[in-house]
């Protein structure tokens, strides 16, 4: 009875703490997705294609901008990528704008700063943009380029033009198709989002201490540091959360103890866990996703590394990282969080409801066409 009890009571204290978790985070999920919906909209993707056709460091530098102000959505960069290459731009830029997509994005920094905190802030942006340079010294180097043109080949075989429902939602508004764009994005993500949660309350309040400590060397000297980053990818990796789940998951690594170097490591891995290595395979076949695991972690780790000693040199290393611990003694107040959420909780009945409105004058009109004939 009494092991029945604690199971339950263990049960109940995971779900409260991911539950924390998820109210401090939701306004700045649902402005990283708004935010994303704009950008789907407004942006020609054909036209940004044709920018970054080259393979010199100009090119490579609009790519991670044009990144930066796009997706935070790990499967949503995944997907802009495939069609950015399919239509013309290199595999460095492409691969550039992947990375910055989801290590180089505002609203995703948002959520890392609630979470986390500054220090990390500041590290994932270093790191984002580290990872695009050591990404383009590699692919430089070490690109097969007959595979990745079979790729892009075969993207371009299977595109069957633009499907008819995307037809009829090119003839609605530009806020019918933003409020589209942006439960289509929820839809996305949400299952990353809720498993992110769930898997942060259930490590943080279950998963004892011991035994982050005893995988993760202690931060000393050369070696641990590489080991930290690596391993923090690898757990990032079997984490199988997108961009959004793996910043709580990242936090309750770093409530359980687990250092700078290893937290970061977790948080820069959202582009090579399982479900997304599936998605790259099936957009550029299996040699090629093969070449981007190798070199995505490599850059991961890499850069990792290098940002902790920067960090290290530069005095700006935490000794530890307590703004996640601050989530235990969450009291529910009238504060900013509980304004931002509901001002975002708003705008989402409001674009639902515009939704709903352009999805009934769409088929008004298709109607009406077909009366017509």
């Amino acid at each position: 009875m009494n092991g029945s009890l604690d199971a339950f009571h263990a049960l109940l204290h995971g779900l409260q703490t991911g539950g924390i978790f998820f109210y401090k985070a939701l306004w700045s999920i649902l402005f990283g997705v708004s935010v994303t919906a704009a950008i789907d909209v407004f942006v020609d993707k054909e036209k940004m294609a044709r920018l970054l056709g080259g393979r010199d460091a100009r090119t490579i530098g609009i790519a991670t901008a044009t990144g930066a102000a796009s997706s935070a959505c790990t499967f949503g960069a995944v997907t802009i990528a495939q069609a950015l290459y399919k239509k013309g731009a290199s595999a460095e830029s492409t691969f550039a704008f992947a990375l910055a997509s989801t290590n180089i994005v505002f609203e995703l920094s948002v959520l890392i700063y609630v979470l986390l905190g500054g220090a990390i802030l500041a590290a994932e942006f270093l790191s984002g943009v580290m990872l695009v340079i050591i990404m383009y010294a590699l692919v430089r180097l070490t690109l097969p380029s007959r595979t990745f043109e079979l790729a892009r080949q075969r993207l371009q075989e299977h595109d069957a033009g633009t499907p008819a429902a995307m037809r009829r939602l090119a003839e609605a508004g530009l806020w019918h198709r933003t409020a589209d764009r942006y439960f289509r994005t929820l839809k996305r993500i949400w299952k990353s989002v809720f498993f992110g949660f769930l898997a942060a309350g259930f490590i943080a309040a279950l998963v004892p201490t011991r035994v982050w400590t005893t995988l993760f060397l202690s931060p000393v000297g050369f070696r641990a540091v590489i080991e930290n980053a690596a391993l923090g990818v690898v757990i990032g990796m079997f984490s199988f959360i997108g961009s959004i789940g793996i910043v709580p998951f990242a936090a309750a690594l770093a409530m359980s103890g687990v250092g700078f170097a290893g937290v970061l490591g977790c948080i820069v891995a959202d582009l090579i866990t399982i479900p997304v290595l599936n998605v790259w395979r099936r957009y550029f076949g299996t040699r090629a996703t093969a070449y981007i695991l190798a070199v995505f972690f490599t850059a991961m780790v890499g850069s990792t590394v290098l940002i902790t000693y920067l960090f290290q040199v530069t005095g700006w290393l935490p000794t530890a990282i307590h703004a996640a611990g601050r989530l235990a003694a969450f009291h529910f107040r009238l504060d900013y969080t509980l304004v931002l959420t509901t001002l975002f909780l708003a705008l989402t009945l409001a674009l639902w409801w515009v939704k709903r409105r352009g999805e009934s004058h769409v088929a008004s009109r298709q109607a009406l066409r077909g009366d017509a004939r």
